[in-house]
């Protein structure tokens, strides 16, 4: 039996992935709730300010405050401070979008982006996206970072190999999953190319942390394929090593729950970046 939380949480999810809005009997059936249930819930979250409804019998959709509510707590951690700048250094030079994503638990969260491309033939911000384990080039770095048995496992729960959509060149098997983390770590950064989305590539590499090297997160720079070549994207390689040492030098970590996730915090004898 779900809990109440488990209930509201599986509402907030539904809705979520429906940004246009959504009817009752729609979010009802996604979360797989009784409708009296789903419209008790959503009266309830309406009365918080976290979802609105379009009139009396319009649809659902979420307010700005959840989105809100995780800025504020990412600002209160220093987190932005420390990386917004680096990546925004990083975007200019490379004159592409730049992506970081950190390890909260067991999942990868894209949290912060910064856009160096000019507007015409370029990819936008998109902030709060599932990372795709195994097709999206912070994944595959993630996924490298552990072994073999674990990245399956990880790989396995999120249920998307070899499932349709995508790229036109995407993992399908485990067996050639493997041996592209192979290839990860050897080299010491993952390439996606045409594999999360259509035309689209990415470089990333691993952000560690200086006392013992473990996986704290990703930096990445995402590209269409149209103007960029698998060769041209390694060559960004020594650009992201070196941004990924500047957020990790710049910061010290510290607990974030306890799964053993990790935040970048400010050193406290830091005056600013």
């Amino acid at each position: 039996m779900r809990s109440a939380v488990d209930r509201i949480f599986d509402l907030l999810e539904a809705i979520a992935t429906r940004p246009a809005g959504a009817a009752l009997n729609e979010l009802a059936v996604a979360a797989q709730l009784a409708k009296p249930t789903a419209h008790r819930l959503l009266a309830d979250l309406i009365a918080r300010g976290l979802v609105r409804q379009d009139g009396p019998n319009g649809d659902y959709s979420l307010t700005l405050e959840i989105a809100l509510l995780g800025f504020r707590h990412l600002a209160g951690t220093g987190f932005l401070d420390i990386c917004q700048p680096e990546l925004d250094r990083l975007a200019g030079k490379a004159g592409e979008l730049i992506r970081l994503s950190w390890l909260d638990g067991e999942r990868l969260a894209i949290v912060a982006e910064s856009q160096g491309a000019k507007p015409g033939l370029r990819f936008d911000a998109n902030l709060g996206r599932p990372v795709v384990l195994h097709s999206m080039a912070v994944g595959k770095a993630y996924l490298a970072s552990l072994t073999d048995a674990d990245a399956l496992a990880r790989v396995r729960a999120q249920g998307l190999l070899g499932a349709a959509g995508g790229g036109s060149t995407p993992i399908r098997t485990e067996a050639d999953l493997l041996a592209e983390l192979d290839r990860v770590r050897r080299c010491g950064f993952a390439l996606a190319y045409n594999e999360a989305d259509p035309g689209t590539g990415a470089v990333a590499v691993p952000i560690t942390a200086a006392d013992g090297g473990a996986f704290l997160g990703a930096i990445a720079v995402v590209v269409p394929t149209a103007r960029w070549t698998r060769e041209a994207l390694a060559g960004l390689v020594p650009d992201l090593r070196e941004a990924a040492r500047d957020i990790a030098g710049k910061a010290v970590v510290a607990p974030y729950c306890r799964k053993g996730a990790q935040v970048l915090r400010r050193p406290a004898n830091s005056k600013g970046l």
